[in-house]
């Protein structure tokens, strides 16, 4: 059975891998990962995800009793039977499939029987979303030709290397089509409404009855979690990457965003990490109060604590005592708990904050040009145009792309069309009434 995992090297990269039985690595997944993933400047979570595309690629291979790796060799490569075969197992939600060597499959000694068997057992299958499909084909057909062209490299044959070159081509014309340009999420869904997270905020303040944690020292550090999200809109990877030595405690309080890829103080196996550009974010002074109590109250009594320059660590007594706070325990911990306290925050999770401070931002730049349009030349701040807009948002998010912050945009962009709109109906509907007095 095919097993994947992550190493952690001495140096502290982090290397996906993906082993056999035995535990041993897979020879050419493992090569394909070092030299055209790896090599090539790959994140650690890219590599995983397309190690995972593969481990899908071998289900398939094992359930049809096929050995690629011996076809190729052989000359032999994919037709277009099997790729659509392929396309229509790899669009299955694993999770909901049975191992190979596993299957139960109900025996009948008449063909009636059979029939009956099969007719009953056959409801609709899990399937994936359609872009992760487009990922998992684009996956498979970027292996499948590198492995086909390393083991028939010794033929030297214009011929074969077309063969492959035309496999892969076949493999991604059967990708889901329709879905470059597609972005099919409802802002709002993503972007929780203010008054929501308002009483997101309020429950999970330190003095709230209804928080759900009871330690005072938990309260502290997730109302510092909570107010990170909120106030800058950091991702999460950057939320638990933070060291405590990327505060700034001075008249103007922040805290710095940097990369610190394969850290080897981290000794998390799946290491959060900052996709983005390293900045510095303005912070509000009764959260950098906290997060100074935090560290110097809280954080300092916790021994295995003082062992890692982390700021987040957990506190349950127990093997992860004083560890960097893991990603599974943000989601699975932190925010479950606080999903339970009120249906409504189900919507909530450190993503979507990050959709609202870039709403907020919005907010917050519209009433700045307002206030300078009616004091005109009185006032001495500048308007803030589209372009200068973009210029913020770029650099608040971390982005290299100024187009990249425009699907944190939408729900603003949404009201504001719905207000325009209405203004529209309003005077459409006023001069019909103009019209209707006259004829009168």
């Amino acid at each position: 059975m095919t097993r994947l995992s992550v190493h952690v090297l001495s140096g502290g990269e982090r290397a996906p891998m993906l082993h056999d039985a035995q535990g041993l690595p897979l020879f050419y997944p493992t090569l394909f990962a070092t030299s055209q993933l790896r090599n090539a400047g790959a994140a650690v979570n890219t590599i995983r995800n397309k190690l995972a595309d593969i481990v899908v690629l071998l289900q398939w291979e094992s359930l049809q009793g096929r050995d690629l790796i011996s076809e190729f060799r052989n000359g032999r490569f994919l037709t277009v039977a099997d790729v659509v075969a392929l396309r229509d197992f790899t669009k299955l939600d694993m999770r909901h499939q049975t191992p190979p060597g596993n299957s139960q499959q109900a025996s009948a000694p008449g063909v009636a029987g059979f029939l009956e068997s099969r007719i009953a057992s056959s409801p609709a299958e899990a399937a994936i979303g359609g872009q992760q499909h487009y990922n998992r084909m684009s996956t498979i057909a970027d292996y499948l030709e590198f492995t086909a062209s390393v083991v028939t490299q010794h033929r030297n044959s214009a011929q074969v290397v077309q063969e492959i070159v035309q496999m892969a081509k076949t493999i991604r014309k059967h990708r889901p089509r329709g879905l470059a340009k597609w972005k099919g999420d409802d802002a709002n869904l993503r972007s929780p409404p203010s008054e929501l997270v308002e009483r997101f905020m309020a429950v999970g303040s330190e003095d709230d009855p209804r928080n759900p944690f009871r330690s005072p020292d938990v309260r502290l550090r997730n109302a510092i979690i909570f107010g990170l999200l909120r106030y800058t809109g950091m991702r999460r990877g950057e939320l638990l990457s933070l060291c405590i030595d990327q505060f700034d405690y001075g008249d103007e309080p922040k805290v710095w965003i940097r990369r610190n890829h394969d850290d080897s103080h981290d000794s998390r196996r799946y290491q959060p990490v900052s996709k983005t550009k390293g900045r510095p974010l303005p912070l509000p002074g009764v959260l950098v109060s906290q997060i100074h109590r935090y560290i110097m109250e809280v954080r300092a009594r916790i021994a295995p604590a003082r062992q890692h320059p982390y700021l987040l660590v957990t506190h349950h007594k127990g093997r992860t005592w004083g560890k960097e706070l893991s990603i599974s325990a943000l989601n699975g911990q932190v925010f479950a708990r606080m999903h339970a306290v009120d249906p409504g925050f189900v919507g909530i999770h450190p993503h979507a904050f990050r959709h609202h401070f870039n709403y907020e931002l919005s907010v917050s730049i519209d009433r700045h040009n307002a206030k300078v349009r009616v004091e005109a030349l009185g006032s001495k701040a500048p308007f803030i145009s589209e372009a200068r807009e973009q210029d913020v948002r770029a650099f608040l998010n971390g982005h290299r792309s100024k187009s990249s912050g425009d699907v944190y945009n939408r729900r603003h962009i949404r009201e504001i069309s719905d207000e325009a709109g209405r203004q529209v109906q309003a005077g459409l509907r006023r001069g019909e009434s103009s019209s209707e007095e006259r004829d009168e």
